[in-house]
């Protein structure tokens, strides 16, 4: 028995990120000003011993001239070219990128540079700060620098107020004035008390202030398709200023759940997904148990996938307040493997829930598949999951819309070959025991933590993590599903 993984196999096409290599970054430092080296610094490290490492390598290029970017990433291996383009892009170096023989606009289009909550490898709380930073004058900067020195008793006399306002973030991230979490948390609760002074910078604070409530649970966005993605920002945005969920909590009578259970996959390059069936049972038992009809439909081709779901308003009952549709499968950063081994991205299952017929139904979306290669880090017999632009006529079908994913965009997900997937059980059980006494926000929190403080050994690999994510949400109103009763 072992762990194993459900995610896609590695393509070997040529990717944007490709075309970037060791032998670029001299020619990249060449054509960076200082402070555009210290912005690219910040938006790829920003922890709490960023500070000291990246004014060590201020001092010794002063003295020794020596590469900046270079020397960061000889200490930094990991992602470093993903991360760099994003913030090449991000601070809008055009003739960089040129020389790279890189559009700016497929960058702008993977990147979206100048969405605040919108990143894919750069932390977006880091973006958001980057942004506060351009957006002040120097005459604002160093304002703003005195109302936080402020609330210091002693500040580092390294820095003088002109230096980059960057490296005064770094140092309070150093100070635990403020503190970034990867996972897009923050605590800048004293620094939003000062960004609120300036009455031109209220949508740099809401976009702040989302990550200090805990609210930003999405961390990197997916971008694909330019418009479908600029869709999925422009509707979150609408249903609330600052994306909070309503206070007013529904409680579930009647509903529907359509399990698709995928073990089997035509073509080779996808293993049998062993344990799928212990989930899917799980999974069955849990909604009957609320008096919910629940539909099992396994190895399911793309086509048919797609079918199914553009099914669901010609049979959906006219007294069913909610759809639960989960998917079990291999996946891709970014969407599942159907069995014939094609790709179904997470925007068409999206688009084909999200109708005018369900418009007033909350619709939650669970996927047990994937994202990635990467193998999170922190029990026997484990395994993981996975190796166009269209006019929408009605905006509001998209609300009442939820993806709960069992794994981070970019990294694997965790199922035993005989028990189960991490995140499937671990959900269930909540549900069934505690789905009707909390909201669905807080048992999806509690879902999150079970299956964080998990541990398991995966090809070799000691202590593997997993982190579930709620990467969509637009729920109107939070919600209690209704009183578990077991078999029915």
């Amino acid at each position: 028995m072992s762990l194993r993984s459900d995610a896609a196999p590695c393509k070997n096409h040529s990717t944007i990120e490709n075309k970037l290599s060791r032998n670029d970054l001299e020619k990249i430092e060449d054509n960076l000003d200082i402070e555009e080296k210290i912005s690219i610094l910040f938006l790829m490290r920003n922890d709490t011993y960023a500070f000291q490492e990246i004014y060590r390598l201020l001092q010794n290029h002063e003295e020794q001239k020596t590469s900046i970017l270079t020397a960061f990433i000889d200490n930094h291996e990991d992602n470093w070219r993903h991360k760099l383009l994003e913030a090449l892009c991000i601070i809008q170096n055009r003739q960089v990128i040129r020389e790279l023989g890189i559009l700016y606009k497929e960058l702008e289009v993977l990147y979206k540079p100048q969405i605040k909550r919108l990143s894919r490898n750069i932390n977006p709380v880091a973006k958001c700060l980057y942004l506060l930073c351009e957006e002040l004058t120097q005459e604002k900067s160093i304002s703003f620098l005195q109302y936080v020195k402020s609330d210091f008793e002693n500040y580092t006399e390294i820095l003088k107020d002109t230096d980059c306002l960057e490296l005064h973030i770094l140092y309070w991230i150093q100070e635990k004035y403020i503190s970034i979490h990867p996972d897009g948390k923050a605590n800048l609760k004293k620094l939003l008390q000062h960004i609120k002074r300036f009455n031109d910078l209220i949508v740099i604070y809401d976009a702040l202030e989302s990550y200090q409530n805990n609210q930003n649970v999405l961390d990197n966005e997916n971008i694909s398709s330019s418009t479908t993605s600029w869709l999925k920002f422009t509707l979150t945005r609408s249903v609330s200023s600052s994306n909070r969920i309503e206070d007013s909590v529904k409680r579930l009578e009647k509903g529907r759940c359509i399990i698709i259970s995928q073990m089997s996959f035509v073509g080779g390059k996808y293993e049998t997904r062993f344990g799928t069936s212990a989930d899917c049972a799980k999974l069955s038992e849990t909604f009957k148990g609320f008096g919910f009809a629940v539909d099992i439909l396994r190895n399911l081709k793309k086509d048919k996938i797609l079918q199914t779901l553009e099914d669901i308003p010609k049979t959906f009952e006219p007294d069913y307040d909610c759809l639960f549709l989960c998917i079990l499968s291999h996946g891709y950063k970014g969407g599942i493997i159907s069995s014939d081994e094609q790709e179904v991205s997470l925007e068409e299952i999206e688009r084909k829930i999200c109708c005018d017929e369900l418009k007033n139904v909350i619709k939650i979306v669970i996927i047990q598949a994937c994202q990635g290669t990467a193998t999170g880090q922190a029990r026997e017999a484990l395994t993981t999951d996975g190796p166009t632009d269209r006019n929408i006529p009605n905006l509001l079908a998209y609300r009442n819309f939820c993806i709960f994913m069992s794994t981070l965009q970019g990294f694997v997900s965790v199922r035993h070959k005989e028990e189960g997937s991490w995140f499937i059980q671990e959900l269930c059980n909540v549900f069934q025991t505690e789905g009707s006494r909390m909201t669905f926000m807080d048992a999806a929190s509690k879902i999150t933590q079970r299956v964080m403080d998990k541990r398991g050994k995966l090809n070799g690999t000691n202590f593997v993590a997993q982190l579930p994510e709620l990467r969509v949400c637009r729920l109107l109103a939070n919600f209690q599903l209704p009183e578990y009763k077991g078999d029915r």
